[in-house]
């Protein structure tokens, strides 16, 4: 074989696309590409030919890249075949220490650098073309051994330069080493760094050989060593792998963040005898975490202002609600109540002036006598829901006991209600939000429970009190109860009630399955009027 002879290289992965484009960065080689698009035809194609180099992805269907290479090694031809991995997923250092336990000799990560990938993929053509041509010399040597001593020295020769020739790849590599973007470093079993890669020295303006040993930790933040140090002596002792984030400082004084990594190489017996490692510059992607948190907090800040601000406008139209409601009830009772009952009055009179008033008249009086009751009723009961007097005259007993007693007589629900008769008197806020808790709850219970019978709670102790209405009815639906702040399917007042009752600090709660619902309210004891004759 002439040094001119080409050399096939295998390329392996399931996706065309990517082979294609392996293709246009080795066709420069001027070698025989061969393609396959899954394990099992890198097989056959193995078995057929004689292979140089092997280009293959990790993640494929079937035989993955580590399965295929561990297959390969197996076979006795393939023993020094150069297995080269290419991943876009695997990028670990476990899965690069997995790819070379494997019998890889490199492992790059996607997207690949055409230049590189050429580079390393022609050492290794070159490097099988020579040992092809050192074993054809070789078994030449020992069928002519006899008879062409004379051209040992030729061989010998051809040999030097073969060594020659490999030590020209070996110092490629090492420029490829030498050129990578991250720092690259190996340490002795105990962790004694012995090796910097120079872009080390780039960056800190060092002299070389400074940082062996423990001297690259005087580049280290002194807010980071302390805790640097201890991590990288954790590990020495663990034999976990390594992994840290400091700041390092560069040539004019100036800090940067880093992110070191390294994994230990241990022998048969399980003692590690290297670490090798990567430093890699994270000063970007550290201040774009910076900004973020502080974005966020920003965010969060300005959400929990318009937050106190919605919940204070809430409050304010809540209480504007109630003064329209305590305004336009007092009208109704007052002024509108009082005139019907004028009227009613009026039409007593008008009668007793009539001596003998036609037949017709006593039913059409009878009539505007009790249609002017039955308004008068009707303005009655309008003026207490909007706003019970007896709420601010009598309290939360007389309250509850009338609106109550209301609601049985107008509805046919039976509602019984606990109630101490010794209830303490709470703020106008708070009497007003457990009247309007009880109000809203069995107006729901009445509207869509289903249930005949329902029961009113008021408890009070030295925390507050506690108002809880409970009905068997059939229930709120699933789903509906926990989006009950943007429905209106689970009745109505909810998002009222709870608003006026944590607004006062209290605690608000729901509870319903299909045995009935339990709403409960707790306001604290700081709105009591007074603590005498409390239970």
């Amino acid at each position: 074989m002439s040094t001119k002879d080409r050399v096939n290289i295998l390329m392996v992965d399931d996706q065309p696309a990517k082979l294609l484009s392996y293709e246009a960065i080795l066709g420069e080689l001027d070698e025989n590409l061969v393609k396959a698009t899954s394990g099992r035809e890198a097989l056959e194609y193995l078995l057929k030919m004689d292979v140089a180099v092997v280009l293959m992805d990790v993640s494929m269907p079937e035989i993955d890249g580590f399965e295929l290479a561990s297959m390969i090694r197996q076979h006795p031809r393939f023993h020094r075949t150069a297995i080269i991995f290419v991943s876009a997923v695997h990028l670990t250092d476990l899965d690069r220490l997995k790819g070379y336990e494997r019998g890889a000799v490199d492992y790059i990560s996607v997207p690949v650098i055409p230049e590189l990938l050429r580079a390393k993929v022609s050492v290794f053509a070159e490097l099988h073309r020579k040992a092809q041509q050192l074993w054809k010399l070789n078994r030449e040597l020992e069928v002519r051994v006899a008879d062409r001593t004379q051209e040992l020295e030729h061989k010998a020769e051809a040999l030097e330069l073969l060594n020659a020739q490999l030590n020209r790849k070996n110092e490629q590599l090492d420029a490829i080493l030498q050129t990578a973007p991250d720092i690259i470093f190996s340490s002795q079993g105990d962790g004694f760094r012995d090796y910097m890669s120079d872009r080390f020295f780039e960056f800190t303006g060092s002299e070389p050989n400074v940082a062996n040993g423990h001297g690259w930790m005087d580049y280290v933040h002194p807010e980071d060593r302390e805790a640097t140090d201890g991590r990288w002596k954790l590990c020495m002792s663990s034999g976990e792998h390594y992994e840290a984030e400091y700041r390092m400082r560069g040539r004019h004084g100036e800090y940067r963040w880093f992110r070191a990594r390294a994994i230990p190489i241990r022998d048969h017996e399980g003692t590690i005898v290297r670490w090798y490692g990567t430093c890699s510059d994270i000063q970007d992607s550290k201040l774009l975490e910076q900004s973020i948190r502080e974005n966020a907090a920003t965010l969060e800040k300005v959400v929990e202002e318009r937050t106190e601000a919605l919940r204070q406008l809430s409050s304010r139209l809540m209480r504007m609600q109630d003064e329209e409601r305590r305004r336009i009830a007092r009208e109704l009772h007052d002024s509108t109540g009082q005139k019907l009952a004028a009227l009613q009055m009026n039409m007593s009179m008008v009668k007793s002036t009539i001596p003998t008033p036609p037949p017709e008249f006593d039913e059409i009086f009878s009539e505007c006598a009790s249609l002017a009751r039955s308004v008068s009723e009707e303005l009655r009961t309008l003026s207490y829901l909007l706003h019970p007097p007896l709420l601010d005259e009598c309290g939360l007993n007389m309250a509850i006991d009338l609106y109550v007693s209301g609601i049985n007589q107008r509805h046919g629900l039976h509602v019984q209600v606990e109630m101490p008769q010794a209830l303490c008197r709470l703020s106008e806020e708070a009497e007003l939000a457990i009247f309007r808790v009880v109000q809203a709850s069995l107006t729901n219970v009445h509207l869509h429970s289903g249930a005949t019978e329902a029961k009113v709670m008021v408890h009070q102790n030295l925390d507050g009190v506690v108002v809880a209405i409970v009905d068997e009815g059939q229930g709120i639906p699933d789903g509906v109860l926990d989006h009950s702040s943007r429905t209106r399917t689970i009745g109505i007042g909810i998002t009222g009630m709870r608003e006026r009752v944590e607004q006062l600090g209290g605690r608000f709660e729901i509870e319903s399955n299909r045995n009935g619902t339990r709403v409960k309210a707790t306001i604290p004891s700081r709105h009591f009027r007074t603590v005498t004759s409390m239970q």
